[in-house]
Formats: C-alpha cells, sequence, structure tokens
C-alpha cells in the first residue's frame, strides 16, 4: 500500500504545489503562505494534533469500510465524507464564521451575550469539547505556539480576547476547531483550508485504522434489534 504517495497526492491537490521529495508541511508553507516559514511548524504540529483522536465518526467510518476489504483509496473517501460533517471537521468552518462574527477583540462579550439572548449558548463554535471539560489539550499546544510567536499580531489580540469572554461569560474552553481557525485568520487561508489541514492530518491516522483492520481480517458487522 503506497498510503505515503496517497497523502502526498491530496496535499499536492491541497497547496497547489507538487514535490514528492519535500514533506507536507513544507508543501502548505509554499502553497499557503510562503512568505512566513515559521508557518511550516505550525503545519506540522497541527497536523500531528490531528492524526487520531480515538474512535471519531470519521475513523470509525474509515476503519469499518477497511474491514469490508475495499481499497485505501476508498477508506481515505470515506473518512473525507464523514469529516465535513458540520458536527465533525465541518465544525472549523462554523468557528471561523463565529470569528468573522465578532471582528474586532472589543466586541467579544458583546457578540456572545447577544448569542445568550438568542439561546444559543450551547453552540459557540469552537469553545466546550464534551471529552474535555478542562480545555482541548490539542487547542492548547497550537495556539500556545501561536501566541508565542505572533504575540502583536490583531489576530492574537482577537483570540485571547474571545477566550476571554467565552470562559467568563461560559466557562468554555478552546478546541482543536478554534486553534486551527486561528491558523486559518493569521496565514488568510482560503476558505476550506483548516478543514483541509484537519483532513491531511487525520488521513494519517485513517490509513493507521485501515492497515490495523487490513491484518485483523474481521467485518465490522454491528447487530441491530427490530422494535
Amino acid at each position: 500500500m503506497k498510503s505515503g504517495r496517497l497523502l502526498q497526492l491530496l496535499a499536492s491537490v491541497a497547496a497547489g504545489d507538487v514535490d514528492e521529495q519535500i514533506s507536507v508541511a513544507e508543501m502548505l508553507y509554499r502553497g499557503w503562505s510562503p512568505d512566513d516559514p515559521y508557518s511550516q511548524h505550525i503545519y506540522n504540529t497541527a497536523m500531528i494534533l490531528c492524526a487520531d483522536h480515538e474512535l471519531n465518526v470519521s475513523s470509525f467510518a474509515a476503519r469499518v469500510v477497511a474491514s469490508a476489504g475495499s481499497t485505501p483509496y476508498v477508506v481515505i473517501n470515506a473518512g473525507l465524507s464523514a469529516l465535513q460533517g458540520v458536527r465533525h471537521g465541518g465544525y472549523t468552518e462554523h468557528t471561523e464564521a463565529f470569528l468573522k462574527e465578532i471582528g474586532a477583540a472589543d466586541k467579544a462579550e458583546e457578540v456572545i451575550a447577544a448569542r445568550m439572548r438568542r439561546g444559543e449558548t450551547t453552540t459557540v463554535p469552537g469553545f466546550g469539547h464534551t471529552l474535555y471539560p478542562d480545555g482541548d489539550p490539542r487547542a492548547k499546544i497550537l495556539l500556545d505556539k501561536l501566541k508565542a510567536h505572533y504575540a502583536d499580531s490583531p489576530e492574537i489580540v482577537l483570540a485571547q480576547a474571545v477566550e476571554r469572554a467565552v470562559l467568563k461569560m461560559l466557562g468554555e474552553h478552546p478546541t482543536i476547531d478554534f486553534a486551527l481557525a486561528m491558523i486559518g485568520r493569521l496565514y488568510d487561508l482560503p476558505h476550506g483550508s483548516t478543514l483541509g489541514l484537519f483532513a491531511l492530518g487525520r488521513m494519517v491516522g485513517w490509513i493507521g485504522h485501515a492497515i490495523e483492520q487490513y491484518e485483523d481480517g474481521q467485518l465490522i458487522r454491528p447487530r441491530a434489534r427490530y422494535v
């Protein structure tokens, strides 16, 4: 299975840069943010943090498809189909829209208060991961790196204001979606790029799950009770 070749192929589509001699992170840096070398490190870190996360929706879907004996290409397609859902990786786009709605650091509490009045406090995009009540460690790693390197950026000022406001008003912490959305804003990436970054990282996990499932040789076939 030429899984590395498959990853390189999809990365070249995302970045618009075809060079099999360089890493995926460097490919993204060249295609997305060639004026900022540090972005390569950020992309690499983000993909590592997104690579696997237990049996999340897309990884489970990929594993089920692999258990049927499907090719790696079909397995990846299954993972991508699940990942783009708005309750999974597609949530990054909602987070980007939320940050765009706020726009400026001094508007953070105002926008969140308006959401509270509309009864939308349970769905503040980019905050409150159900598995991490004390904060998503993946988000912390990425955000700490971004804040340290781009401390004076208006986007970092915005991020910190939003974090403070959400914690104060709702008691929630940032998720990986928020960190990815901030990457998109810092590097002024085209719409959909952060989901692409998420997908490229998670793809490694899907391939790993597929390899395990191929070796196991068992079909994943849950039973159902008719009622």
